[in-house]
């Protein structure tokens, strides 16, 4: 990135990507990305918070003009009581990822789940009025999961290694939409009997991540999707993960973690920069980030 859009100057907008830790956030290698072009006078750097620190953080936001502030764990929950107001999603499920300061007031929205459906659709998913699997009840999971029955999707089955967290994102899905939501066991006869009758499998967990120890117990589930059900991994490094690799290998569709980062940037860049982002500014992220992580970019 040659950064020629940056001014600096006193209009260049400072957008703060905040956790704690931060060091290897991908997120600035997209919006800076982005901000070149789109022609945009901003940049974004990754600011290392402290829990607790937070209402700080906000004062000094507010006396230094800046504007825009993207949470990553572990602030995502902790923001919401914070804000002015938030959306729905992000109320149900205590989580922001996009925060815009202004004259009146402090906006949060939580864009995971919406990025998430957004990428599936784009990769071909169709979600009206199918079944779908869910593996995983972290915090991308409930947010997902909303998006999901939002969008048409009329039964919802959630496989978690610990149930309790499943139930309360099912809870939440059956009281707050028209979804049907039911929490399933990780075992592999659980699996199959839920995979047979659904049109879309989403692993929403880090399982197969690079530098995470821990990989899926069983995926031969993949086997027994019917051959027009889309799958979908949040994993974005590496992009062929283990999940996407069986899902092609049995011939199915495929929507790897890398394409929700980049759909993400189309309602997010709306909700704090009113901006539009094209086919080719998303294309031009994914290459921006591949190239940075060393991995191909023709997934």
């Amino acid at each position: 990135m040659k950064l020629e859009n940056i001014k600096l100057n006193l209009d260049t907008e400072l957008v703060l990507n905040v956790g704690d830790p931060i060091g290897k956030t991908n997120a600035p290698r997209c919006y800076n990305k982005l901000f070149e072009r789109l022609h945009m006078n901003a940049i974004m750097l990754p600011c290392e918070i402290k829990k607790g620190e937070l209402p700080k953080l906000l004062d000094a936001c507010r006396l230094m003009g800046i504007h825009y502030l993207c949470p990553t764990m572990p602030h995502k929950s902790d923001f919401v009581d914070l804000l002015d107001d938030v959306d729905e999603t992000s109320k149900l499920f205590h989580s922001v990822n996009a925060i815009r300061l202004d004259e009146n007031g402090s906006h949060g929205s939580g864009m995971d789940g919406k990025g998430a459906v957004k990428a599936m659709e784009e990769g071909g998913a169709k979600l009206n009025g199918i079944n779908a699997l869910l593996y995983g009840a972290g915090g991308i999971s409930g947010v997902t999961a909303y998006e999901l029955a939002q969008s048409g999707v009329k039964k919802l089955y959630i496989a978690n290694r610990t149930p309790e967290k499943a139930e309360r994102i099912a809870k939440l899905v059956n009281e707050n939409t028209a979804a049907a939501a039911e929490v399933i066991g990780t075992d592999a006869a659980s699996l199959d009997k839920a995979a047979e009758s659904c049109e879309l499998f989403a692993n929403l967990t880090p399982l197969g991540m690079k530098g995470f120890d821990k990989k899926h117990d069983y995926l031969g589930f993949i086997d027994r999707l019917p051959k027009t059900a889309t799958v979908f991994d949040c994993i974005i490094n590496p992009p062929l993960s283990e999940t996407i690799t069986a899902a092609r290998a049995a011939g199915l569709n495929t929507v790897p973690g890398m394409r929700m980062l980049v759909a993400q940037m189309d309602v997010i860049f709306k909700f704090l920069f009113n901006q539009t982002v094209t086919g080719a500014d998303k294309q031009a992220c994914i290459e921006e980030l591949c190239n940075y992580l060393g991995v191909p970019s023709n997934f």
